[in-house]
């Protein structure tokens, strides 16, 4: 039987086999590359649209909204408004300079006067306050340690604590004073020049529940809750920022304040909660008035106090205006629900907000002007002549006019 040779691959087409296996290995390397920088390209998109997301997230979400005009007889609607309110309608509204100024969940936001957007700012912060004065805007985190100062500009600074911030609270100057929790005192006090150079450090031996500015900056005032048989009183101690020492303090008074107010004649104005009081610059009582009824908000600028009340009883509501230390309080009641109160001390007005309409009335409580509101509103904010009207879900602008004397 004749054996047979198995068949040998000639070196030509082993040749042509690893040829054609390197050429498939290179275009599939090719193939990795392209994908490889396409996907480097996407990643590089992505980071640069994240970091100016502030920029483009807020206009992104005005898309297709309808905006509607809400006429009333202060003045017609300015620019841009109404301003909507997305995602959670719960938001902070307040001044900075002659700038609007919108705190929500996620964003600062900073407006014209005409309602065009001048600035958005992201914030991851829980349970956000905002506070402002003069040009300048404090964020903190209520039970958090976080904290920043902006002003319309720019982000000025931002800081970390080691303890949880209880409240903060800023001075016209951008001066940022914090109080927070501590484990060796019953609170600590830092102060944060605006620069975020920290200028001042106080260990409190009782908790400090409200702090006003010295209307210079150089120090402040702290009150701070005493218990005497049974009832809470308030103290008020001036602190210098050069010294450790308290300059002085106040007989404890019949009341838990709530505010603190610099007034324009150097004395001092307590907003509290059964009671108010003036004091002098050395902290001894000057006047005070009992509230006739429950306090719902007060509000203070220049020499003058306007307080709103509710008697639930007789549902009613009342306006009263103090003008000074040494004047008499005016008193004006309303069967009707009241809103929200505001000062113009320029013109020695009060508004009363009411359900449909608001009210003008003179420091003696007599009715000025009354204007109809084409939509109902839970509070409003002045800056120069212009009414901001705080809805739930959107905010409306009217321009406000001098009534006629």
């Amino acid at each position: 039987m004749e054996n047979k040779k198995p068949a040998v691959k000639s070196p030509k087409n082993n040749r042509t086999a690893k040829d054609i296996y390197a050429m498939r290995k290179r275009r599939k390397r090719r193939k990795v590359l392209r994908q490889s920088a396409w996907l480097l390209l996407l990643a590089i998109v992505i980071l640069v649209l994240y970091q100016r997301r502030d920029s483009w997230i807020p206009k992104l979400e005005t898309i297709g909204t309808r905006h509607q005009s809400h006429q009333n007889t202060f003045g017609d609607t300015d620019g841009n408004f109404p301003i909507y309110i997305y995602g959670n309608a719960e938001y902070q509204l307040a001044q900075a300079g002659d700038q609007l100024l919108l705190l929500n969940d996620s964003y600062l936001n900073f407006y014209e006067q005409d309602g065009t957007l001048a600035a958005a700012r992201q914030h991851t912060y829980g349970n956000v306050m905002l506070q402002t004065a003069g040009d300048y805007g404090l964020l903190y985190e209520n039970g958090g340690t976080h904290f920043r100062l902006e002003t319309p500009a720019k982000l000025r600074y931002e800081k970390t604590l080691n303890d949880q911030i209880v409240f903060g609270r800023v001075s016209r100057n951008g001066m940022a004073a914090i109080i927070t929790g501590a484990e060796d005192c019953a609170c600590r006090l830092y102060v944060f020049n605006s620069k975020g150079q920290q200028i001042y450090e106080r260990d409190c031996v009782e908790r400090i529940s409200e702090l006003a500015f010295h209307a210079d900056e150089t120090g402040c005032y702290a009150v701070r809750i005493e218990t005497e048989n049974g009832v809470m009183k308030s103290v008020v101690n001036s602190y210098d920022f050069s010294s450790a020492d308290t300059i002085w303090s106040s007989q404890p008074l019949d009341m838990v304040a709530i505010s603190v107010y610099n007034t324009s004649e150097g004395n001092l104005f307590i907003l509290g909660d059964n009671k108010c009081c003036y004091l002098d610059a050395t902290g001894n009582l000057l006047s005070s008035y009992t509230y006739p009824d429950q306090l719902v908000r007060g509000c203070f600028a220049g020499n003058t106090a306007a307080m709103l009340f509710r008697n639930d009883e007789t549902r009613t509501r009342s306006v009263v205006v103090i003008n000074g230390a040494s004047g008499s309080p005016a008193v004006r009641t309303y069967e009707k629900d009241v809103r929200d109160i505001g000062l113009m001390t320029e013109h020695d007005e009060v508004l009363v907000q009411l359900r449909n309409e608001i009210e003008t009335i003179s420091y003696q409580c007599n009715v000025m002007q009354t204007t109809p509101l084409a939509d109902s509103y839970d509070g409003f904010l002045r800056i120069g002549q212009n009414l901001f009207l705080k809805g739930y879900d959107h905010i409306a602008c009217l321009e406000y006019q001098t009534p006629d004397r």
